[in-house]
């Protein structure tokens, strides 16, 4: 038997060997000079690539942070079953896993700091890249956190250090916007003997220009941030932000999709979660933003909704059962497809127990059901749930995202010399729509064919009074803006939120999308969280410093109350109007 097993072991090992000889042959072969040899640097980034937008993290972050707390805070939804009167206290931030994707880009520069000079000057522009996915993920940690260790984190096996200092959110501002500009000067002058990591950035896969336009996108996120929190300092951001140009003279951003930073690991990857449920079907969307997109007819509702079951054919069925009163009192009969189908329901908790949207299940003879509300279609977040066979698309950063910040800042006078407000509107409401359609597309959503974006929808949204520009009218032209970039928001919800913390949109006072106030019981109106909280941690080694970040921001330790979360805010938002009351 030992005999047998040692021929065995011998031919594998023969095999092997063989298998490695050939590998380097061919290798050697295919060998591109610009190209990373060492496979550790490539395959570290992209690990961190992967997990700056993974499939476990991002689980928590859906399950929980966007569902649950940010779609609610800018009224894009409600709960199906009604809101309860205790939604704004929270628990914990779902993951972001900054400090895994930081532990892999510390270490590629700290094997690029180990290489000789000559060495070392390829790699810049490798070692530029290293930043820009970090960044991107900790300003969704810090824009519910404030202060994180960031500078000194992740550092403890090249200098020891268990115990990083906080940076303030200020000096995370300071640190990155400095860091992506070094990056950007890097990309816009990277020759052509700079390594790159090829396929394995799966992102852009190694195009400098690219990246830089991404990089400079991040910074006009930033910039944003400090609207309220120090205009000057915005203004300044601002006018270097758009003094990079491209080939084609306009600002060096995302600004058409074909350069949208999209992260897709493959057409096998299931979405967010793996094979676990998200339950973002549980909501459907709010009364006052449904009624906004259906009045207007807008095509991204059927996208991001599935109707509900309430069609001509099954109310004829349930009619034989019970009488018409009997049905919700928004029922039209007969039923216009499908916007009679996509109505949205009360936000506020003390209307929960309003019927006709809260109601008792509809039951027809034989027993079935009919769902009254309209509800997120998850297909669209997880295109393989249910047997399905579409892809997954996240896109990080988009053109729409970019042209409406830029109409938006245009309209209040903060930036000038690069175009109209109204064209930067136009196109970001334009690429909005292709982007929703291209994520439903990817993802093949159910009856995809009925709810694409047809000719002529775009032409019909922009004629309507709610959406159209309107020279002069400069308070309703940034309100209309800052709806549009919300709602093109609405699968980044992390990006969504802050602009509804920042400029208090949806407002109380609009005729055109109005911001319902969450009541409960009483009508005492609810807060909600502008920050997460603050628990002390269970690992002690850094407790000091955790201590001394709390009292600088004026935090108090382990609450999780709406209340108390709204007035305790991080530095950017603490001058921000409160959510509803508009600018």
């Amino acid at each position: 038997m030992s005999k047998r097993v040692l021929k065995i072991s011998g031919l594998f090992l023969l095999l092997v060997l063989l298998t490695v000889k050939c590998t380097d042959r061919f290798a050697e072969m295919n060998k591109d000079p610009r190209e990373v040899n060492d496979p550790d640097l490539s395959h570290l980034f992209t690990n961190a690539l992967y997990n700056s937008a993974s499939e476990g993290n991002e689980y928590t972050q859906w399950f929980y942070n966007n569902s649950v707390y940010f779609w609610r805070f800018c009224q894009l939804t409600a709960s199906r079953s009604g809101n309860a009167s205790d939604f704004n206290d929270v628990g914990a931030l779902g993951s972001v896993p900054v400090y895994q994707v930081l532990r892999d880009m510390k270490e590629i520069r700290y094997r690029i700091s180990l290489m000789d000079a000559s060495t070392r000057s390829a790699y810049k522009a490798f070692e530029a890249l290293t930043y820009i996915p970090v960044i991107q993920i900790s300003l969704r940690h810090t824009d519910w956190y404030g202060s994180m260790a960031y500078t000194q984190a992740s550092e403890a096996r090249y200098t020891g250090n268990l115990t990083p200092k906080y940076d303030s959110q200020q000096e995370l501002f300071q640190t990155w916007l400095v860091e992506l500009k070094d990056a950007i000067d890097v990309f816009v002058n990277a020759g052509s003997d700079q390594v790159r990591p090829g396929n394995q950035d799966f992102l852009y896969q190694s195009d400098w220009i690219k990246w830089a336009r991404y990089a400079n996108s991040l910074r006009l996120r930033i910039a944003a941030r400090l609207e309220h929190a120090d205009p000057t300092w915005m203004n300044t951001v601002l006018a270097d932000i758009i003094s990079y140009k491209g080939s084609d003279g306009k600002p060096l951003l995302i600004l058409d999709p074909s350069q949208n930073a999209i992260w897709t690991a493959g057409a096998a990857y299931p979405g967010p979660g793996g094979d676990n449920s998200l339950w973002i079907e549980n909501y459907g969307p709010s009364m006052n933003f449904s009624d906004f997109m259906r009045r207007n007819e807008d095509p991204r509702l059927r996208i991001l909704f599935r109707k509900n079951d309430l069609s001509d054919a099954n109310l004829a069925l349930l009619l034989e059962v019970m009488d018409e009163e009997d049905l919700p009192a928004w029922v039209n009969i007969p039923v216009v497809e499908p916007w009679d189908r996509l109505i949205g329901s009360p936000v506020s908790p003390d209307r929960s127990g309003e019927i006709d949207y809260y109601g008792p299940v509809l039951r027809d003879a034989a027993n079935r059901t009919y769902a009254r509300l309209p509800y997120v279609d998850y297909n669209l977040i997880k295109p393989k749930q249910n047997n399905r066979t579409g892809e997954y698309r996240n896109i990080l950063i988009g053109a729409a995202e970019v042209n409406l910040y830029l109409a938006e800042f245009i309209e209040k006078g903060y930036i000038t010399g690069i175009g109209t407000a109204q064209d930067y509107y136009n196109k970001g409401v334009e690429y909005s729509l292709k982007q929703y359609d291209y994520r439903a597309s990817a993802a093949q959503i159910v009856d995809y064919a009925e709810r694409t974006v047809q000719a002529g929808d775009l032409a019909a949204l922009m004629a309507q009074d709610d959406i159209r520009y309107i020279e002069g009218d400069k308070s309703g032209n940034v309100e209309k803006i800052i709806l549009q970039q919300i709602i093109n928001l609405f699968d980044n919800p992390y990006e969504g939120v802050a602009v509804a913390r920042r400029t208090g949109y949806p407002k109380k006072t609009s005729t055109i999308w109005a911001w319902e106030p969450y009541n409960k019981p009483g009508g005492i109106e609810m807060k909600l969280p502008r920050r997460f909280p603050w628990n002390k941690p269970s690992d002690e080694t850094n407790l000091a410093n955790w201590q001394k970040a709390l009292t600088e921001q004026g935090f108090t330790a382990n609450v999780f109350e709406g209340t108390i979360l709204n007035s305790q805010r991080v530095w950017w938002d603490k001058n921000c109007p409160d959510y509803g009351s508009g600018q």
